[in-house]
């Protein structure tokens, strides 16, 4: 008997379950579906000592600039279908002083098409991150980019670097690249 009642009991929980998750399916959402894939890509990386603030006469300088050329792909289809990028970076700055970070976007005549936020990262802070989002739907002249200065000033200038100092400022960073399939 009580057997019986635990087959009784388990398809009745068995039934239970199957028909009270059921719901009329919509398929129509399928319609307004956008697949967005999204690629991860590094972007910089880059480690800086306290030497490399001071020029050949052993003169300690303020500010450091490097240009650089962005190979893209010249894929047409990567080109009309990305709509956003992600711009991410995590600074450690084991230095004593203050440092200003930005980065202009230059077209192929290396002229400025866009410039981040300023980034300031205080004395020894081992763990700053910046985040900034393009939107290439309202920005499409960032689809032309070319190359990248970057622009590193001591925002503390009073505070003298000991260019045999083995501290360092290090950034490192990536993008989110994505793409609109129905673009």
């Amino acid at each position: 008997m009580l057997q019986k009642i635990k087959k009784v009991s388990l398809l009745f929980f068995c039934l239970m379950t199957i028909t009270s998750c059921v719901e009329e399916l919509d398929f129509t959402q399928l319609d307004d579906y956008r697949a967005t894939p999204v690629f991860t890509t590094s972007a910089v990386y880059f480690t800086i000592f306290p030497y490399q603030f001071f020029d050949r006469s052993g003169v300690q300088i303020n500010e450091i600039e490097e240009a650089t050329d962005i190979d893209i792909p010249t894929n047409n289809f990567l080109r009309r279908k990305t709509v956003r990028i992600d711009f991410n970076a995590q600074i450690s700055n084991e230095l004593e002083a203050d440092f200003i970070l930005q980065i202009q976007l230059l077209d192929a005549d290396y002229s400025p098409i866009y410039e981040t936020k300023e980034m300031l990262v205080k004395a020894n802070d081992l763990t700053y991150e910046f985040n900034e989002t393009f939107d290439l739907r309202s920005n499409p002249e960032l689809k032309e980019i070319k190359g990248s200065r970057l622009k590193i000033k001591n925002n503390t200038p009073s505070v003298k670097l000991n260019p045999k100092d083995n501290t360092k400022l290090q950034f490192t960073s990536y993008y989110h690249i994505y793409l609109d399939t129905d673009a």
